[in-house]
């Protein structure tokens, strides 16, 4: 049997104190890669529906099935990290993404395409964990909010970018010309990664069934899950059916509906870097429950206003649902000790894309079918906000900690 002697990490330069700048933007690189795999769809849903011939809610409901393929893949990472260290598995998720992009592209049917929209969830989360594991292996201690802050960034110019590679795509060629492209690109980045990725280079363990129920017993893993649920849905979910209904809902050019979202999604720079600063002075509590009312809020404003009304509420939304994300982790971290910390990551985020990610478009694409597109924003706006009244039944003993 084989002996896994390096299931530590190695030592490596961020033992010096330096910002290892050129490998977390190689991380960096990959999670924007397996990023926009999975987004691409957003924009380019309504001539997908139109060359597929299907519906706004079977539409939504393919965004379900990136979540599934990205829950299942997480929750197995672990047993697979056992045999694979995490810079190899980067490399996959990279290859894994291109591999599904192809398929997308050359599919003529809803059956492949659905298949190669499973391959891209699994691309992403096996790149998750191991993303995470090695940005703050690689990033020395005393500047690992930086690292985190900066591998963040991927997923905001991914929401960005995609708009934008669409709009060119649909001007220039046809949407599978952009899934050829983006196929390409991903696998070579995949086998740069292989070659050049630094840390990383050893193994990850397998959960515990024993532990992870000891988690899920807990009072603040559920409040945690609830608002991760909705804090994605009001991110990937709203983000997924937000073009489709700019233009079908509320009969916007599809060229400045393009140009909207993917502008929009830069107000998220204006927050991340200042979010967790704002959780550290006045308690992850305070944001949660300040993030969860206002960006619940403004989503529902998506559903039924109109006009300039409708524009602010395009831009601040994603800004206001960014901020909720380094307080929630900062709340998700304390669920259990240090040498347990990945566990309630690896429970929740999957929910989370399941749920939020992949349930919350497809519940919008089924009310868009009954004539009440906006009305899938407005419920998840008010329930995000009505998660506030949970925040006070938060254990205390994190934030008390620190008053000592």
């Amino acid at each position: 049997m084989k002996k896994l002697t390096d299931t530590k990490p190695q030592k490596n330069g961020a033992d010096s104190g330096t910002f290892p700048l050129g490998a977390t933007l190689l991380v960096v690189s990959v999670f924007f890669m397996t990023f926009i795999g999975r987004t691409i769809l957003s924009p380019l849903l309504l001539p997908i529906e139109g060359e597929m011939g299907i519906s706004h809610a079977e539409g939504g409901s393919l965004f379900l099935i990136i979540s599934i393929g990205l829950m299942v893949s997480m929750l197995l990472s672990g047993f697979m990290l056992q045999r694979v260290k995490h810079n190899t598995s980067i490399a996959i998720a990279a290859m894994l993404t291109g591999a599904g992009l192809f398929l997308l592209a050359a599919s003529s049917g809803l059956f492949w395409f659905r298949v190669g929209l499973f391959i891209l969830g699994t691309g992403s989360g096996l790149y998750l964990p191991s993303g995470i594991v090695t940005i703050t292996e690689i990033v020395p201690v005393e500047k690992r909010g930086m690292g985190i802050a900066i591998h963040e960034v991927g997923a905001i110019l991914g929401l960005a970018a995609g708009p934008f590679f669409a709009e060119a795509a649909l001007r220039l060629s046809d949407w599978r010309s952009l899934m050829w492209v983006l196929g390409i690109a991903s696998l070579l980045l995949g086998l740069v990664y292989l070659h050049l990725g630094g840390g990383g280079k050893f193994h990850g363990t397998s959960p515990r069934l024993r532990e992870l129920q000891k988690i899920m017993k807990k009072r603040d893993f559920w409040i945690i899950a609830f608002f991760f649920i909705m804090g994605i849905g009001l991110e990937m979910g709203v983000y997924s059916m937000l073009p489709a209904y700019l233009v079908a809902g509320r009969g916007i050019d599809q060229t400045l509906v393009n140009s909207m979202v993917s502008t929009s999604r830069l107000t998220s720079l204006l927050m991340i870097f200042t979010a967790g600063w704002l959780a550290d002075c006045f308690g992850y509590r305070r944001i949660i429950a300040v993030t969860a009312i206002a960006s619940g809020t403004i989503t529902a404003l998506l559903g039924f206003s109109s006009g300039w009304l409708l524009i602010v509420a395009v831009y601040a939304q994603p800004m206001l649902i960014s901020a909720f994300f380094p307080a929630g982790f900062i709340a998700m971290a304390g669920v259990s000790s240090a040498e347990q910390r990945n566990l309630p990551v690896s429970l929740i985020i999957p929910m989370a894309y399941l749920f939020g990610g992949g349930m919350v478009p497809a519940m919008i694409g089924r009310l868009a079918e009954r004539g009440a597109f906006g009305a899938g924003f407005v419920i998840v706006g008010l329930m995000m906000a009505a998660g506030a009244v949970l925040v006070p039944f938060f254990s205390r003993c994190e934030e008390e900690r620190k008053t000592v």
